[in-house]
């Protein structure tokens, strides 16, 4: 019961386009964006670090941004991780997570001016397997 609904918090009004994506790091790896793995099959494993940055907006300043980070099925409710709770940007325009266990996350991210969310995006994070 810790999921958030942007909804509740903000009117929404979409009218203007949001990109978002994710660069998925680990040591001794090149940096790869997740929609170039997702597109070529390769599977997400746990253990990695994640930058959810965006990556194309055009709302005009001044604005502000938020994100949620929502954690899918059976290991995140094993776990008590299900999260989901909307959050304030650190002014980087990106969040950082990392990968611990198998299931899908879902990362949204949320352009809000003048208290009305009016850019939405979301990126699935499909992990797996948890080695």
């Amino acid at each position: 019961a810790t999921e958030q609904q942007i909804a509740d918090q903000a009117p929404v009004d979409i009218r203007y386009p949001l990109n978002i994506d994710c660069e998925v790091i680990q040591n001794g790896f090149r940096e790869r964006l997740l929609s170039e793995l997702i597109s070529m099959g390769m599977p997400l494993r746990a253990r990695k670090n994640l930058k959810f940055h965006i990556v194309k907006h055009n709302v005009p300043e001044p604005y502000d941004v938020k994100w949620k980070v929502l954690n899918i099925g059976e290991e995140a409710e094993k776990r008590d991780c299900i999260r989901g709770q909307i959050f304030d940007d650190s002014g980087r325009q990106q969040v950082n997570e990392s990968t611990t266990f198998k299931g899908d996350h879902l990362v949204e991210c949320y352009i809000l001016k003048n208290g009305v969310v009016v850019a939405r995006d979301q990126v699935l994070v499909p992990i797996s397997e948890t080695v």
